[in-house]
């Protein structure tokens, strides 16, 4: 079985966005510094102050207003981010959990063919150290990383007084702005035209990364935009720079930091297929204060991060896609604190269990012993299914289909290797197969949490095409169920194709076929 096959399409993209190159000439250095150990716990990546005059020391606040340590097994239902405090109190109290313990809850076999994040592996200098895989860390190794947690819960976190007036309405936060993030956010600009949403939003970047021509441009597209800049003194959490490279970091603080009392995270390249404003009067939202989207993968039962955030391994739970998420910021300040301060100070030491935002979102709940809303269906993969010369198909998913809460239409089209789709196939498909979203692949469990579709990896060497028109390179990476029949896409929505073209997603053969045109 190919290795391969057991990491999400996430993590082969910035595997193959990373490059060798990169990795030894930026990042080596400190990421040698926690691999060689593997399980150490380090604040070498400080990046938010916590001011000592306005943090919260919790015993000293229950103190004050009267209130002992209470936990809430319905804690999603409390209505304010300080009627919190008694419950984070009560979860400060609970006995930690043993790596036994955490484990013992999920019991899958490798007969199962589970869909993990990870792939097994003992090589501790690459771009994660993902050996607890194969050599489980013990307990003692995760008491120092939980205890900083529950001690920052305990002492260090900014009070919700003190900034919920920096906050209000409902919008939505795009982290983006620079280079191709661009072209994408037109993208999803007009769709919410088309869709006659009137949601306003925002942008996030940091430091001068969006130029005053592209905030113009922006800004007549889409009057109700409005700009923040993360590197500002003015936000309410910190963040560390920007790099060249992936910065998950700057979701959770975007979330932090918007506006916006209730946002929904959109990445860039996510286009929403039905108006936005309807997620708000779902039944799931309402009930949550959240809704968290489903990756494609399980988390391993023996991942440190379960002991770290004292919960159990649960099987009906599929790991985060945040490509979009539903937060209401008025009753859950402090959770998303935790999810931007854990993610910004000590990102690279969760990166090697969680990859960053991806799933920091839903740990800080789990931490916090916080119910989450999740959609009622499982993702669905839409691609292309293409007729190959010896005979027979070849599906390659590039987009996951995200449903609306409860009655299960799309209400997302998220891209995820659809932006490395070598352009010549984008070319191919748009003019000669029809376009890209012709087909799709849904399994036939979406709706129970607990079974498991085997979802596979795979290169696309654009074999279906013509010899002439074939990239230098691979297609992209695709992802795939087996045994399961593609259908038509116009199935789930009608005519989308050709409003992608409209929307101006084929924005990479545009620019390449005016820059041929001029030359």
């Amino acid at each position: 079985m190919p290795s391969f096959r057991l990491l999400s399409v996430r993590f082969t993209i910035a595997l193959v966005l990373a490059g060798a190159t990169f990795y030894t000439l930026f990042w080596r250095s400190e990421a040698s510094s926690y691999n060689r150990i593997g399980n150490a716990f380090s604040s070498l990546r400080e990046g938010i102050a916590h001011p000592a005059a306005n943090a919260i020391n919790l015993e000293a606040y229950l103190g004050l207003h009267h209130k002992d340590a209470s936990f809430n097994k319905f804690a999603h239902r409390i209505e304010s981010a300080n009627d919190f405090l008694p419950h984070f109190a009560a979860v400060l109290e609970l006995p930690n959990i043993t790596m036994a313990e955490a484990k013992e809850t999920c019991t899958w076999t490798k007969e199962d063919r589970i869909n993990y994040q990870f792939g097994e592996s003992l090589n501790e200098e690459g771009w994660v150290n993902a050996s607890w895989t194969v050599r489980e860390r013990q307990d003692w190794e995760l008491q120092e990383p939980r205890g900083v947690w529950q001690n920052w819960i305990r002492e260090k976190m900014l009070p919700y007084s003190d900034y919920k007036n920096k906050f209000s309405g409902r919008g939505i936060v795009i982290v983006g702005g620079n280079g191709k993030t661009v072209p994408r956010i037109k993208v999803i600009l007009n769709a919410l035209k088309h869709l006659k949403s009137e949601m306003p939003v925002e942008f996030h970047t940091y430091g001068n990364e969006m130029t005053k021509e592209v905030r113009d441009e922006l800004l007549r597209l889409w009057p109700r935009s409005y700009f923040n800049d993360l590197a500002h003194p003015s936000n309410v959490m910190h963040s560390k720079p920007a790099t060249l490279f992936i910065n998950y970091h700057l979701k959770t603080a975007a979330v932090i930091n918007s506006r916006f009392a209730e946002p929904l995270l959109l990445d860039s390249d996510n286009i929403p297929t039905i108006k936005p404003e309807e997620l708000y009067e779902s039944a799931t939202y309402k009930e949550y204060g959240t809704v968290f989207w489903p990756d494609m993968s399980r988390t391993r039962p023996n991942n440190p991060v379960w002991v770290i955030t004292n919960t159990k391994c649960k099987m009906d739970e599929w790991e985060q896609e945040s490509g979009q998420m539903l937060v209401d910021k008025r009753k859950f300040f402090y959770h998303l604190q935790l999810a931007a301060w854990l993610n910004n100070v000590h990102g690279q030491y969760w990166n090697n269990f969680i990859l960053g935002d991806k799933d920091m979102f839903r740990f800080s709940w789990h931490a916090l012993k916080t119910p989450y809303g999740t959609p009622t269906k499982w993702l669905t993969s839409v691609g292309m299914n293409s007729e190959l010369p010896k005979g027979g198909t070849f599906y390659c998913g590039h987009t996951f289909a995200q449903h609306h809460p409860d009655d299960g239409r799309v209400a997302f089209l998220h891209g995820g290797t659809l932006k490395t789709v070598a352009p010549e196939v984008l070319q191919w498909l748009r003019d000669e197969r029809g376009g890209t979203f012709g087909w799709y692949k849904r399994s036939k469990h979406d709706e129970d949490m607990m079974a498991h579709s085997v979802f596979n990896g795979i290169p696309d060497g654009a074999d279906y095409m013509p010899d002439k028109y074939k990239p230098i390179e691979r297609a992209t990476m695709c992802t795939d169920f087996e045994d399961i029949e593609a259908r038509p896409f116009e199935e789930l929505i009608p005519g989308f194709e050709k409003l992608f073209q409209q929307y101006g997603g084929y924005w990479q053969l545009d620019e390449k076929n005016k820059k041929k045109a001029n030359s």
